[in-house]
């Protein structure tokens, strides 16, 4: 068994004894713990003995469904050899330099936005786009998989942030009833089957705990698929320089771009605030700074050129508006609807 099995191993018996913990804790008395109350003397005689109702006495339909449990450790799918990259590839820096759009959540499709599903971005490619910014979340059975969000209760039937699916749960239930749901699994293999493209991830989680479980899942996928070398053209998307510090120490992520949005030191939107977070980028090679489009300023076109990086904003769905942005020194826009025939 490998290291990164064994990791996953490790996590699921960790959180399955959470579980039987938090369980525990809410149910059974503490030794000495009394209720501050004063009882009837009756009420102080010691009770009968409690009979626990087994559990395969208790009707089926009463049984939340979910992953069962198992005194043997899970099976892990065996590691494949890794495959070769590709001869002539392109990098993630070589495809976002020739970019001047990142579909935002894989792309609209019918009007709607944040599906990531597997039509937005087919239609989205087919289009001519080919950087993909992709919003990931964890599952119940700590799998990576392609969500925006769990609030929305009406996209999937049975799932919303009261009821975490397991990913094989998330992967059978269509979007809206027609749209095809995508892990992280799938989304290397698409990646693969679309040696042209370029991925930016958006993972939602700033707390290490829960990053370092999340990547390691994703990579956990890479190494099953024998596709690790895909992560050069997945461009790492933190929002601190502590999360870049922390994501360097589970695996060498070769590209990484700054958000601001979530920073752990609010963004002062001043020249001097900019140079600061551009020096600090240029300084540990990560490639690019995004940041609200409201947040950008001209001046920082020439700053961002100084310390050789790049610059995107989000979310833009105006041609104009992007058009003015991409001519103030702007790299690229990420956009909801906006495709390569808009702009010039």
């Amino acid at each position: 068994m490998t290291k990164t099995q064994k990791r996953r191993v490790t996590v699921i018996f960790l959180l399955a004894a959470a579980a039987a913990t938090l369980t525990a804790s809410l149910f059974l008395p503490r030794q000495g713990e009394g209720t501050g109350l004063a009882l009837p003397a009756s009420a102080m005689e010691a009770p009968a003995p409690v009979r626990l109702m087994p559990v395969a006495a208790v009707p089926e339909a009463v049984i939340e469904s979910g992953p069962k449990a198992s005194a043997e450790p899970p099976e892990v799918p065996e590691e494949v050899p890794e495959k070769e990259k590709p001869a002539g590839e392109l990098s993630a820096t070589e495809i976002m330099a020739n970019a001047r759009l990142v579909a935002h959540g894989m792309g609209s499709i019918d009007g709607l936005a944040t599906l990531n599903c597997l039509e937005g971005f087919q239609q989205q490619y087919e289009a001519g786009v080919r950087v993909f910014e992709v919003d990931l979340r964890l599952t119940r059975d700590v799998r990576t998989i392609l969500r925006h969000d769990w609030w929305h209760d009406d996209w999937q039937e049975g799932i919303d942030w009261a009821r975490i699916p397991t990913r094989e749960k998330f992967l059978s239930e269509k979007i809206l009833g027609q749209y095809t749901p995508l892990s992280f699994r799938d989304l290397l293999l698409i990646m693969e089957k679309y040696p042209d493209i370029c991925v930016v991830t958006d993972t939602k989680f700033t707390d290490s705990d829960v990053f370092f479980i999340q990547f390691d899942s994703m990579l956990a996928d890479a190494h099953e698929l024998g596709l690790t070398y895909l992560f050069d053209r997945i461009m790492i998307q933190v929002y601190s320089g502590n999360m870049r510090t922390a994501l360097h120490n589970i695996y060498p992520f070769p590209h990484y771009i700054y958000t601001l949005y979530q920073d752990e030191s609010p963004f002062q939107k001043t020249r001097e605030a900019f140079r600061e977070k551009a020096a600090y980028c240029a300084e540990r090679g990560i490639e690019g700074i995004t940041m609200p489009d409201a947040w950008w300023n001209s001046d920082y076109a020439a700053i961002a050129e100084e310390y050789g990086v790049r610059v995107y904003v989000h979310t833009v769905n105006s041609a104009s508006s992007a058009q003015k942005l991409l001519d103030a020194g702007v790299s690229a826009v990420y956009t909801d609807s906006l495709l390569p025939a808009d702009i010039s």
